[in-house]
């Protein structure tokens, strides 16, 4: 397949949401048993631990852009409860606007525009994928949208009122338009100007040759970083030249919420701080894995694929990377969903089911209280289910988002590499669920 029969079918699409009365059965039981989990699995009213007793990281940025407006130093020590601003100088001028908000007017906005984010990256998803955006689409996008709800990073992303689903959203709208688009990668260097992670995408946008999202991307993100100087001189001036390179800001790198390649090393070597050689040989195999695996996707006109592979590697090799990090499972499943309608095989179903069942929420009970945890319930990711345990389990619980990551990849390079394997054209293929 050539990639300019690609973006032609992504330009004028033709693919139809066939989903018939099962699938929405389907759907439907799904959407209102991830409902109930998210609101009862843990009770709504258990302080810190239910779904509306959080919101630390929200509370984070009104203060951190309450320090702006006050002109208070951001980065010389704890904003909130002895919490640090980890995000860069122009976030905080973003954040700005939510120090006018009481906590509770914040809450409430927020989340309502987490949803609505996560409910148009899904349609975004499937408009990428060629389908037309009728009332079909949108039923099936709000479902999953709800589905979605009760995976692990989107659920923490709620709960903690984190910035990830935004993120995902500006990288999914920017990169996944034509390649034509003007000032395609404005959205890419804006999120890395935000959190520094999404600059990863540069790599992609390097090795898959776009060169002019590539240079929109980095004049964009220069663009803010020169807005952070020019508002609060000093904070850029300790950011960019120290705060930047403190890890110890974010968390321990040996913590079970560490789902990254150094997060697993520390905990299987007991130390909070791994071996640099081996944390890098490891991060080297996986970039290589992941960005050859967004490669090959992009070369077989694959563009969301390859997005999303690089999303999963950012996410991997990252320094630390907390569950509401990986909301790329979200594109992932909605690819494997779409390669297992185009298949026409029952057994493609499965695919989505590996992807999604690891990275849901589990009800978990601590067996010893922790001061830090206020209180034993927690709900929380399948990565955590096996603590404290033997190294042996964990690598292979603690590390459950690395081996989804691993399998994508590897199956991406296996069926995107086998040239006698033809991409499914889903215009005839698609048939009523």
């Amino acid at each position: 397949m050539s990639s300019g029969a690609s973006e032609l079918r992504q330009a004028t699409p033709q693919r139809i949401m066939r989903v018939g009365v099962i699938g929405f059965v389907v759907l439907v039981v799904l959407a209102v048993a991830s409902v109930l989990m998210v609101l009862f699995g843990v009770p709504m009213d258990v302080i810190y631990w239910g779904i509306f007793h959080n919101f630390l990281d929200l509370d984070v940025y009104r203060h951190g852009g309450s320090f702006v407006v006050q002109g208070l130093p951001l980065y010389d020590g704890p904003v909130l409860q002895g919490m640090m601003f980890t995000y860069t100088p122009f976030a905080g001028i973003l954040f700005t606007v939510w120090a006018v908000l009481t906590f509770q007017q914040a809450i409430v906005v927020w989340t309502v525009l987490n949803v609505l984010a996560l409910f148009a990256v899904v349609v975004l998803c499937w408009k990428y994928l060629g389908y037309r955006l009728g009332v079909k689409t949108y039923a099936v996008s709000a479902l999953a949208t709800v589905i979605f709800l009760f995976m692990e990073p989107v659920r923490t992303t709620l709960w903690l009122g984190q910035i990830n689903i935004f993120l995902l959203l500006l990288i999914v709208w920017d990169l996944g338009r034509d390649e034509k688009s003007r000032l395609r990668g404005i959205g890419a260097g804006i999120a890395a100007g935000v959190k520094l992670t999404p600059a990863f995408f540069w790599a992609y946008l390097f090795i898959t040759k776009q060169w002019r999202a590539l240079v929109t991307a980095v004049i964009t993100f220069a663009a803010t970083v020169a807005l952070g100087f020019i508002v609060m001189y000093n904070d850029a001036l300790t950011y960019w030249t120290g705060t930047l390179f403190d890890s110890d800001r974010v968390g321990r790198t040996d913590s079970p919420s560490n789902q990254s390649v150094s997060g697993l090393i520390a905990q299987l070597t007991h130390t909070p701080t791994p071996s640099k050689v081996l944390v890098l040989g490891c991060s080297v195999v996986a970039v290589c894995l992941g960005l050859g695996a967004a490669w090959m996707a992009h070369r077989r006109g694959q563009k969301l694929l390859g997005l999303t592979m690089t999303g999963l590697t950012a996410t991997t090799v990252s320094p630390f990377s907390w569950g509401h990090h990986w909301v790329w499972f979200v594109p992932l499943v909605i690819l494997a969903s779409h390669y297992a309608m185009a298949s026409k095989k029952i057994w493609a179903w499965v695919v989505p089911i590996v992807f999604l069942l690891p990275v849901l929420n589990w009800s978990h009970t601590w067996p010893i209280p922790a001061a830090d945890m206020q209180g034993t319930d927690r709900f929380i990711g399948m990565g955590m289910f096996m603590l404290p345990s033997p190294d042996y389990l964990r690598i292979a619980m603690v590390a459950v988002y690395l081996w989804v990551f691993v399998v994508a990849a590897a199956m991406t390079l296996i069926v995107f590499g086998w040239k006698k394997w033809t991409v499914p054209n889903l215009e005839a293929a698609d048939t009523p669920a």
